[in-house]
C-alpha cells in the first residue's frame, strides 16, 4: 500500500490543478446537460408518441415504443463517448505528471478529444462494448447516489422488479461490477498504447499474476475510502447549509429551505461522489499500468513559450479561471436552488386536509371506523378506494388482493358481496378493531353524509369496466355530488365520470409529471405524489384554474413545504398534525439540529 501512496503522490502533485479544473468543467457540462435536456427529451417522446401526459398506465408503453429505445440508445452511445473523452482526459494527465510534464485543462481537453477520435477510428464497434465494460466499475459511485435521486429511473427499477426478484438483481449488480472492475485493468493499455485484444490480456494478466487479490482488495478499499470522504463533504456542507439558513432565512421558511438546499446538496454530492469514484479508478488502473512500464522518469527542460502563453498557461491564470468556474457554478446551483426554494406569500389560501384511507395510521384503513376517526380529527375529506366485487357490488378496497388486510389471499373480483363481507377487516390492525367489516360504498357515505366530504379514487384493476357508472350512479342516487369529488390513476375513468355527470368534480391521481398538463381536461384538479411537487408545478396548475392535493405526507418537513408550495389540498395518515402545521401550532423556529435532521432525511 505504501508504495501505492507513493506513485499516487507522483502522478497527482505535477497537475493536480489541471486535473480538478478538468473535472469541474466536464461536471457542470453534463449534469447541466442531464438537468435540461432530460426532461425536454422526454417531453418531446411523448408530444411525438400522441400522450398528454406520462402515467403507470401508459409508462410500458412509452418506454417500449421503437422511438424511445432509439433515444435512449442514442442517449447511451453519448454517455459512452462522455466517458471515454473523460477517461482520456484523465489518463492523459496522469501520463504527463508520470513523465515530469505540466499540462493544462485546455491540453487535457484536446486529449480527450484527440484520444477519442483515435480510439473510435481504430474501434469502430469494440468501442462502445470496451465502455460499456467499462462504465459500471468507473462511474459507480455516481450511478447508485444519482439514480435513487432519477424519478424516472425509479419507476424504471420497479417495474424490472416485478419481473426479476431483487435477489437476482443484486447478485447481477455484484457480478457485473466485479467483472467491469476486471476489464478496467486493461483501460490504460488499451487507451495509451492503443494495444489489441489478446495483448491486453497478456499484459494484464502478468501484472495480476501472484498479486491479483491484493489489488482486488486496494481497489475495494480506495472505492471505499471515496464513499467515506464524500459522506464525510456530504456532512460539512449539510452542517453549513443548515447555518447558514438559520441565520440568513425568517422562521416561518426555515424547514422548507433547508428541505429543498438539502436536496441540492444531495444532487451536487452525487457530482462529487461520480468525480471522485471516477478519478480514483483510473488513478489506481494508471498506477497498475505504470508498473509494467518502468519508465526512466526524467526533468524535461521547459521549452522556451511567447509571453502571451507564458501568461495564459501559468499558475496564476489556471488559478483565477477555477476560480471563476466555481464561482459560475456556486452562482448556478444558487440560482437554481433560490428558485426552488418556495416563496411564502404562495401559501396564503386555505388548504384543506383529507384523511388518507379514512385515517390510516388510527384505524384499520377503508373502513367506518376510519370514517369515524377522519371525522373526529376534524378533516375535511377522508379519501377512500373502490372496487367492485365478482357481483357488481361496489366495496372499499385500496388492494387488488385481500391479503394484506383480511388475510385472505383471493382477489376482490373473484368474490361476491356475500364472501366478502365475511372477512375481518381489522384483524391485522388491532384487536379492538377485530369483527370491522370492508363496508360499501353506500354504506361509507352514509355514515359520512353532512359530516365530511369523501375522495373516491376509483381503482382500475381490467376487470372493472362498468365500474364508474355504478360509482357515478350510487353518487347520485344518495344526493352527494356536492359533498365527494372523484379521482383516478385511469384518466379514461375520469372521461367516463364526465359524460355522465359533468358537475361532479374529478381530480387525475399521478406518480410522474412529465407533460402537457392543459390536455388534460377531464380533470378538474391534480393530485400528485409530494416527491414530485414544487412551487412551479402548483403555478402551472392555478394558471390553467386547478387546484393541487398532494399526497401521502407524514413527515412534519414535507407538510411544511408542501404548505409553502401553495398546494390546496394534503392527504395524510395524520391530519391532526397536518392542521398543525398549517395552523402554524407546532415550533416556528427550529434548533439547528432539528433542521439538521430534517436536512439528512
Amino acid at each position: 500500500m505504501k508504495e501505492y501512496f507513493k506513485s499516487v503522490f507522483e502522478i497527482i502533485k505535477e497537475n493536480w490543478k489541471s486535473l480538478v479544473l478538468f473535472e469541474i468543467a466536464y461536471r457542470v457540462f453534463t449534469s447541466l446537460l442531464l438537468l435540461k435536456g432530460g426532461g425536454w427529451l422526454v417531453n418531446r417522446l411523448l408530444e411525438y408518441q400522441g400522450y398528454s401526459y406520462m402515467t403507470l398506465d401508459n409508462y410500458s408503453n412509452f418506454i417500449s415504443h421503437p422511438l424511445t429505445v432509439l433515444a435512449m440508445a442514442a442517449v447511451l452511445l453519448a454517455a459512452f463517448f462522455l466517458i471515454l473523452f473523460e477517461s482520456y482526459g484523465i489518463l492523459s494527465c496522469f501520463e504527463r505528471s508520470w513523465k515530469r510534464e505540466r499540462i493544462t485543462m485546455p491540453g487535457m481537453i484536446r486529449a480527450g478529444f484527440a484520444g477519442c477520435g483515435h480510439f473510435v477510428r481504430r474501434y469502430p464497434l469494440r468501442w462502445i462494448l470496451y465502455m460499456a465494460g467499462c462504465a459500471p466499475y468507473l462511474y459507480f459511485h455516481l450511478i447508485i447516489w444519482e439514480f435513487s435521486q432519477a424519478k424516472l429511473a425509479m419507476v424504471t427499477l420497479q417495474k424490472v422488479y416485478e419481473f426479476l426478484p431483487k435477489w437476482f438483481f443484486v447478485l447481477l449488480l455484484v457480478l457485473m461490477l466485479v467483472g467491469s472492475m476486471f476489464f478496467s485493468f486493461t483501460m490504460p493499455f488499451r487507451l495509451l498504447r492503443l494495444e489489441d485484444g489478446r495483448e491486453v490480456r497478456e499484459h494484464t494478466g502478468q501484472m495480476l499474476k501472484g498479486r491479483w487479490k491484493r489489488d482486488v482488495l486496494y481497489s475495494f478499499l480506495l472505492q471505499l475510502f471515496v464513499l467515506v470522504a464524500v459522506l464525510v463533504i456530504y456532512f460539512i456542507m449539510l452542517v453549513v447549509m443548515v447555518a447558514a439558513v438559520k441565520l440568513t432565512r425568517d422562521s416561518g421558511s426555515l424547514v422548507s429551505a433547508v428541505l429543498i438546499y438539502g436536496n441540492w446538496i444531495q444532487v451536487g454530492a452525487g457530482v462529487l461522489a461520480g468525480a471522485m469514484g471516477t478519478v480514483a479508478g483510473l488513478l489506481f488502473m494508471y498506477t497498475f499500468f505504470a508498473r509494467s512500464e518502468k519508465p526512466v522518469v526524467i526533468r524535461q527542460s521547459p521549452q522556451p513559450r511567447g509571453r502571451f502563453l507564458a501568461v495564459m498557461t501559468g499558475r496564476y491564470m489556471t488559478f483565477m479561471v477555477t476560480v471563476l468556474i466555481f464561482a459560475l457554478e456556486s452562482i448556478l446551483i444558487l440560482y437554481f436552488a433560490g428558485t426552488s426554494v418556495p416563496n411564502k406569500a404562495a401559501a396564503q389560501n386555505y388548504v384543506a386536509v383529507t384523511a388518507h384511507r379514512g385515517g390510516a395510521r388510527m384505524a384499520p384503513e377503508n373502513t367506518i371506523s376510519a370514517m369515524e376517526y377522519a371525522i373526529e380529527a376534524m378533516a375535511d375529506y377522508a379519501e377512500i378506494d373502490v372496487q367492485e366485487t365478482k357481483d357488481g357490488e361496489i366495496v372499499l378496497l385500496h388492494d387488488n388482493n385481500l391479503k394484506r388486510v383480511t388475510g385472505l389471499n383471493a382477489n376482490i373480483w373473484n368474490l361476491t358481496y356475500d364472501e366478502v363481507s365475511q372477512l375481518d377487516a381489522g384483524i391485522k390492525f388491532h384487536k379492538k378493531f377485530r369483527g370491522e367489516k370492508i363496508p360499501t360504498l353506500n354504506e361509507v357515505i352514509e355514515c359520512c353524509k353532512g359530516k365530511i366530504r369523501l375522495n373516491i379514487e376509483i381503482k382500475y384493476n381490467g376487470h372493472n369496466s362498468q365500474i364508474v357508472k355504478k360509482v357515478v350512479k350510487i353518487i347520485e342516487d344518495q344526493g352527494f355530488e356536492d359533498s365527494c369529488v372523484l379521482t383516478s390513476m385511469n384518466y379514461k375513468f375520469l372521461e367516463q365520470a364526465k359524460e355522465l355527470n359533468p358537475k361532479i368534480t374529478t381530480g387525475y391521481t399521478m406518480s410522474m409529471i412529465y407533460g402537457d398538463l392543459s390536455k388534460l381536461t377531464a380533470a378538474d384538479f391534480f393530485s400528485v405524489k409530494y416527491t414530485y411537487l414544487n412551487q412551479g408545478f402548483v403555478r402551472r396548475a392555478h394558471a390553467l384554474g386547478k387546484e393541487v392535493c398532494a399526497w401521502t405526507l407524514n413527515y412534519q418537513g414535507d407538510m411544511q413545504r408542501m404548505v409553502d408550495c401553495g398546494a390546496d389540498n394534503i392527504i395524510t395518515d395524520d391530519p391532526e398534525l397536518v392542521r398543525k402545521v398549517i395552523l402554524g401550532e407546532l415550533e416556528q423556529n427550529p434548533s439547528f439540529f432539528t433542521l439538521l435532521k430534517y436536512a439528512m432525511k
